[in-house]
Order: structure tokens, then sequence, then C-alpha cells
């Protein structure tokens, strides 16, 4: 089966797609996988997350269980559009 490719391979090794996004993964018709095998996918939906210190907007530090005192929080991660 030939693999059809949308993208060109650069210098260094890794492949440019049309949109040009770069990534170690030559472009194709089908799915990307994560190179580096399984991706957790984090806690379930209801679970306590694990203490999360982070820097908000504004460089603020922000530690989401003690800043958000009882009020629930929505958190959301994303992968790049390479993954």
């Amino acid at each position: 089966m030939e693999i059809q490719t949308h993208g060109e391979q650069t210098e260094n090794g890794w492949w440019r797609d049309v949109d040009g996004f770069v990534g170690p993964i030559q472009p194709g018709l089908g799915p990307r996988t994560d190179p580096m095998g399984e991706f957790p996918t984090g806690p379930d939906i209801g679970s306590r997350l694990p203490d999360v210190r982070a820097m908000d907007v504004d460089g603020n530090p922000f530690d989401l269980h003690r800043d958000r005192g009882a009020a629930p929080a929505i958190v959301v991660f994303f992968r790049s559009a390479v993954w």
C-alpha cells in the first residue's frame, strides 16, 4: 500500500504538512499517533485533581485548590494540533 502524504520532509528530518504544522510523523490520510506511545487521558470527571500550581493569564501564581475556595472548577487540557 502506498502512503499518500500531504507534506514534505524538512532538512532536520521532521515533516511539514500543507497547513504548516511540523512534527516527527509523516503526514498522511490516517490518524496521527503519539510517537512516545500511549497517552494518559487524565483524571475522571468529578475526581479531585492533584495539586495544581500555575500562572494565570497575567503571570501571577495561582493555586487551583486554594484560590478557588469551595467553588467548582473546570480545567481544560488540550494537545497541540500535531500530536
